[in-house]
């Protein structure tokens, strides 16, 4: 299955991680792009500052870590056990920052990010991991292991 949707697409690595993408999706109100997950991959903490993002999930499954302004972090569980506490789509709030990673044992994930208005890397920016630290340092842990070094 994995080397099907590898073969599938025009894959590139994400500037906020070593994962694949793919944008499968652009027109003037939204745009969407699949992503894979491998083992060891994760998405550093980014946001994006002029919409909502949509996390869709169609194999594996995926942690989505959010620091809201306030400081409280929250965990989205994406994956498509409902019993679990999973869900099949979550959302992350506009000017949020946000990071993902599989769960101990997944050995991939793949799945969809939608934005409405459409995805600019103007509106986009990965964090720098001081930053979040002296921002947060409450969630030090989870910072280190999901931002690459200054």
């Amino acid at each position: 299955m994995i080397d099907d949707i590898l073969a599938a697409y025009d894959w590139f690595d994400h500037p906020d991680g070593p994962y694949k993408f793919v944008e499968t999706h652009r027109d003037a109100h939204r745009t969407s792009g699949h992503w894979l997950f491998l083992p060891g991959a994760f998405s550093s903490f980014h946001k994006v500052s002029n919409n909502e993002e949509l996390w869709l999930i169609h194999l594996g499954r995926v942690l989505v870590h959010v620091l809201d302004p306030d400081g409280a972090h929250h965990v989205l569980r994406l994956g498509t056990d409902l019993a679990a506490g999973e869900r099949p789509v979550v959302t992350v709030p506009v000017n949020h920052w946000q990071a993902a990673e599989m769960p101990e044992g997944t050995p991939f994930a793949f799945g969809t990010n939608v934005c409405a208005p459409a995805f600019s890397y103007e509106e986009f920016a990965i964090a720098g991991r001081e930053d979040l630290l002296r921002d947060f340092p409450d969630h030090a842990d989870l910072i280190i292991r999901l931002t690459r070094g200054d």
